[in-house]
């Protein structure tokens, strides 16, 4: 799998988490990319290294991992959680740093700076490089742009949120359960005749 595909698989899930949690997804492509090593190096789908303690009720797997004790590596088993797809390791990912309290300083982060330097100090690793190298994945590889995408949210929901504003009635669907650019453009085109008094 290229690194373009590794993205592409894991993106939509990123972009939910976005949405969800307000985890920036230029983090979580990059945590994914480090932790696993682009898709090639992951625990039984878990892209982010996530370890497994004893709250967690799911699969787990064992195995000899790196761990930074007083500013030094050294080679330890762990248990580390168990998935059945990529799309599930990120879900699962954002809800960890999107609900555990620790992590909040990640939530509330203004850019992938802050989020990168906030996920470090918060100890989600022991890497002491941790923040840098997710910064520099983030940069070299322009997941940024992702950020950006996420804050600006679906292509049609300044249109239905002014349609409400207008009083014109939508149907049941909102625009991020599917809505086509077609089925859009007819409550437009509602509107528009309403407004005009046809």
């Amino acid at each position: 799998m290229t690194r373009e595909e590794f993205i592409q698989m894991i993106l939509p899930a990123a972009m939910e988490g976005y949405k969800k949690y307000k985890i920036l997804p230029s983090l979580t492509l990059a945590q994914a990319a480090l932790e696993s090593a682009w898709g090639k190096s992951h625990i039984q789908n878990n892209l982010f290294g996530i370890k497994a303690t004893s709250s967690w009720k799911g699969k787990v797997a064992e195995v000899w991992t790196t761990e930074y004790i007083n500013g030094k590596p050294q080679r330890v088993r762990a248990l580390f959680r168990a998935y059945d797809s990529f799309a599930e390791s990120v879900k699962d990912h954002s809800r960890l740093l999107g609900e555990l309290p620790r992590y909040i300083k990640v939530r509330e982060a203004n850019n992938y700076r802050e989020a990168c330097h906030a996920v470090q100090a918060a100890g989600y690793a022991t890497d002491p490089q941790y923040a840098v190298k997710l910064i520099d994945l983030i940069e070299t590889n322009g997941f940024e742009k992702y950020d950006e995408e996420a804050r600006k949210g679906h292509w049609a929901e300044g249109i239905w949120k002014k349609l409400n504003e207008l009083g014109i009635p939508v149907y049941e669907k909102r625009y991020d359960d599917g809505a086509t650019r077609g089925e859009v453009m007819a409550l437009v085109l509602r509107a528009v005749k309403r407004i005009l008094g046809e």
